[in-house]
């Protein structure tokens, strides 16, 4: 299916956009339907990949590690107290 803007449109939208301008304000400026500025603006958005999960294991099992590491000097050196809570 073809646009009834010009690609020339579609590129001064997207130059506006990465500028900072709001998109209402582009589409009122440029003439072109809300819509279609925040179509083109989502075909923009590249998502984001999520941290890959084995080194966020490692790092979440060493920082468990320090802190049962942590509890049992602290345990060696004031032992909790004798009263039940």
């Amino acid at each position: 299916m073809t646009s009834p803007h010009p690609a020339t449109s579609r590129v001064r939208v997207l130059q506006l956009l990465s500028e900072g301008h709001a998109a209402q304000d582009v589409a009122r400026r440029l003439g072109i339907p809300a819509s279609t500025v925040y179509r083109w603006r989502r075909s923009l958005v590249v998502p984001v990949a999520p941290a890959p999960a084995p080194g966020r294991v490692q790092e979440l099992e060493a920082e468990l590690l320090l802190c049962c590491r942590t509890i049992d000097a602290l345990n060696a050196v004031m032992p909790p107290k004798d009263v039940t809570r």
